[in-house]
């Protein structure tokens, strides 16, 4: 995928940087997931990333991005809505899910301990 910027402004009132992109892709439309990870490295954009929206042009393989760094989370949170953090944290989730089944096994182990003691 490839990024070409339209514009690149800075909000210092809401403390962010504003970036809007056209996104060069083959395939299916990237996710947010995947814009972020490109944003960070062909950008060299640091801090917490939200992606506001892509907005793929109709039948080509280019989209319209909208995305918004602010310089840490604390700070993000203080701006943004509740739905649009959580949406930008989508990847996290996916790791905490991975670690849920080793909670569940651990609880197993507990409770057929506690079988035994009865």
């Amino acid at each position: 995928m490839e990024i070409e910027i339209e514009s690149r402004r800075e909000n210092k009132l809401l403390e962010r940087e504003e970036i809007r992109c056209i996104a060069v892709y083959e395939g299916t439309t990237p996710t947010r997931k995947k814009v972020k990870e490109t944003l960070k490295n062909s950008l060299g954009v640091g801090g917490y990333i939200v992606i506001q929206e892509i907005r793929p042009f109709f039948g080509t393989q280019r989209a319209r991005i909208y995305a918004k760094v602010y310089p840490s989370e604390e700070v993000a949170r203080k701006v943004e809505r509740a739905y649009v953090l959580k949406r930008a944290q989508s990847g996290k989730k996916e790791e905490k899910k991975e670690k849920a089944p080793e909670a569940e096994e651990k609880k197993e182990e507990k409770t057929e301990e506690g079988g035994e003691q009865e």
